[in-house]
């Protein structure tokens, strides 16, 4: 039997990435139930509502439903996972309990760094003048998120409460980048590092080298791609060990590339595992002026536009050793 190398085998990684999908789930019948709960509690801290929401999805949601919940990011093709008419209230507190609560329930392991405003993205000051940023007005290139930190984020997670201006998030499978590289291209990209650099989030310059394309019996092939441009500091992503071609024949192909997009209305959560999916956004359905007034007197319940965010590693969990413990720890 022919012996596989299944990190640089051409033939096996695109069988393998071509499998990748979306889940799509339609939590309609329990909406009802959510309004009708949050109408008798919403006065009750954040903390509260979370854990009882939690018992709430677990008591009435569908097996079939709950079973997705550990799947994300496997090596079984489900690669994001979009949820719909979770809720139709246009609430902030509500959209933000029910986000917190499914990014418990999927195991995302939020992260905060100091240096960024991550939750709630909606129209910032200055909004009408950026691309590449959450807050902003213009488009946002494929990518994945915080590659160049030195922790791993697996999962990202978006909930929307409000979009009145209908600009769904856009998500890209690998497959559909990748599908006009030739053989020689793709055993490159197998083979390639990358530098990865912060942008206008983060004061200073962050870096990280990172292997391109990795493979795991768990997961699968994760990847490790961004390709925005900062007006200050340039393309987020470069090759540092030759293929720098490669990468630019991936960045020509995208404006042609099969994406796909999440629904663009209250009460949907998406969640993609963040090293199988780039995630995009087209610039937002409002004129500069329009943004302009947005964003200089932007609340949570004025604004034309908001989502929750969460990203970070997904929860690790750990068998017990029996065979260490003794009589009395056991």
């Amino acid at each position: 039997m022919r012996y596989i190398d299944k990190t640089t085998d051409v033939n096996f990684f695109r069988k393998e990435i071509s499998k990748e999908k979306t889940v799509f789930l339609d939590f309609g019948y329990l909406a009802g139930v959510i309004e009708s709960w949050w109408k008798k509690n919403n006065n009750q801290g954040t903390h509260a509502l979370k854990s009882q929401l939690i018992n709430l999805f677990l008591t009435y949601l569908r097996t079939e439903d709950t079973a997705h919940f550990g799947t994300v990011g496997l090596r079984n093709g489900h690669a994001a996972i979009c949820i719909t008419n979770i809720f139709n209230l246009d609430s902030p507190k509500l959209a933000l309990t029910v986000h917190e609560a499914l990014a418990d329930l999927f195991h995302l392991t939020d992260i905060k760094y100091e240096y960024e405003e991550h939750k709630a993205l909606f129209l910032k000051p200055s909004a009408e003048k950026h691309r590449e940023w959450g807050n902003g007005h213009g488009d946002i290139t494929p990518h994945s998120d915080d590659l160049y930190e030195n922790l791993d984020v697996d999962y990202l997670a978006l909930t929307v409460c409000r979009d009145i201006t209908k600009t769904p998030t856009a998500y890209y499978f690998p497959s559909s980048l990748l599908c006009e590289l030739n053989d020689q291209e793709i055993h490159e990209l197998l083979t390639m590092e990358a530098a990865f650099i912060s942008g206008k989030n983060v004061s200073g310059l962050k870096k990280r080298v990172r292997q391109v394309v990795k493979f795991s019996e768990i997961y699968g092939f994760q990847f490790s791609l961004d390709f925005r441009i900062d007006p200050q500091n340039g393309a987020r992503m470069r090759a540092v060990n030759g293929g720098q071609h490669v990468l630019d024949k991936i960045r020509s192909g995208l404006s042609s590339a099969k994406n796909h997009v999440s629904i663009a209305e209250t009460g949907t959560f998406l969640i993609v595992a963040n090293h199988k999916v780039l995630h995009a956004r087209p610039m937002l359905n409002l004129d500069a002026d329009q943004v302009r007034a947005h964003a200089n007197n932007s609340t949570f319940n004025n604004t034309p536009r908001l989502l929750f965010r969460s990203k970070g590693p997904r929860k690790q969990y750990y068998a017990l050793n029996e065979t260490a413990c003794t009589r009395e720890a056991c």
